[in-house]
């Protein structure tokens, strides 16, 4: 079969976004985490504060991130990230197995999950430029977004499915088989990429070139900001879902974890389109009606009057989030120096 995709000819890169559709699956972990501490504690507030604290390491530790997979070899940090990964998933389904699993446990260890998570999509996403260069960058961040949104439609209904069947452990214990496949799938990668970035300096450096350049650079600058915003009002609802699922509409996990396939699916499509036209001139205007489409996804599923306009709703919310996070990313990758791009 002859590709047409002049990343996908890139055999590195094939395996990386193999690696990260097994990654992906992590995404299942909101399932099976949100229906067990909604269940706990039958409060939607403290199912928000689970989820918040997950991804909370992102905003104290992405910066440190970013610096790390600059001045070390990406595809080791990688594979460390996700050998440590499956061992978190592992030890909070033993934990969730045994029956002994408290709230505070519910709190504390998916925080972990989170940063590893966290660690590996900012590694991950410069990765994808260092294997296919600048001029491919947003076909390349495509097929990145393809296979995440696929692995996460998947890990979702596998998630959801363990859960209803044997129990929240082995939703768990679902995410620690795919974490190592995707450490075997990392371990055949060969090349650290043609735009690598040098690797010279060390930490305390890294943080002031970071600081020096958003100093210097106001686009990059004003684009972090807007991130911010749409990471903080767009992407957390999702917190919501398992409410939604059970006290809205009366589903069950099963129906939870379909839902999320549903969003996963959504995005899949939007990112689908993207791949297929393969090169958008104007990527800032593009963004900016992705967040406008995206508000009104969100109206849309706060009013929806039942749950097929609710599924609806869903897959627009996450078309935009996914598109959102492909141009955001993809524009950020660009408008900075080499160096600098896991920051």
């Amino acid at each position: 079969m002859r590709i047409s995709s002049p990343v996908l000819k890139l055999r590195d890169f094939r395996l990386l976004i193999t690696a990260s559709f097994f990654e992906s699956f992590m995404r299942g972990e909101n399932v099976v985490l949100g229906w067990v501490v909604l269940e706990l504690t039958d409060s939607p507030f403290m199912v928000g504060l689970a989820m918040g604290i997950r991804q909370a390491p992102g905003f104290f530790l992405g910066i440190t991130a970013g610096t790390i997979s600059d001045l070390i070899d990406r595809r080791k940090f990688m594979r460390l990230l996700m050998l440590l990964a499956a061992l978190v998933a592992l030890a909070m389904g033993l934990l969730l197995a045994s029956g002994k699993a408290e709230l505070w446990h519910l709190l504390v260890i998916p925080a972990f999950a989170g940063t590893i998570h966290m660690m590996f999509n900012t590694a991950k996403q410069s990765f994808v430029f260092d294997l296919v260069g600048r001029e491919n960058g947003l076909n390349g961040m495509s097929y990145l977004g393809l296979s995440m949104r696929g692995g996460g439609m998947l890990g979702a209904l596998g998630v959801g499915f363990a859960l209803a069947k044997w129990g929240a452990g082995a939703g768990y214990f679902v995410v620690a088989i795919a974490c190592c496949l995707s450490v075997g799938f990392l371990g055949f990668i060969r090349s650290r990429g043609k735009s690598a970035p040098s690797r010279t300096g060390n930490i305390l450096t890294g943080f002031s070139e970071f600081w020096k350049e958003m100093k210097r650079n106001r686009t990059i600058a004003g684009l972090v900001f807007v991130v911010m915003l749409v990471e903080f009002f767009g992407f957390t609802p999702t917190a919501l879902m398992p409410s939604i699922a059970r006290d809205v509409w009366g589903l069950g996990p099963p129906g939870l974890g379909i839902l999320s396939a549903f969003s996963s699916g959504g995005g899949i499509l939007a990112i689908a389109v993207i791949s297929l036209v393969g090169h958008i001139r104007y990527q800032g205007l593009a963004f900016i009606v992705v967040l406008h489409l995206f508000g009104g996804g969100l109206l849309l599923l706060g009013f929806a009057p039942s749950v097929y306009v609710a599924v609806i709703a869903i897959v627009v919310v996450s078309g935009m989030m996914a598109l959102s996070d492909l141009f955001s990313q993809t524009l950020l990758q660009r408008l900075v120096p080499n160096d600098l791009r896991g920051r």
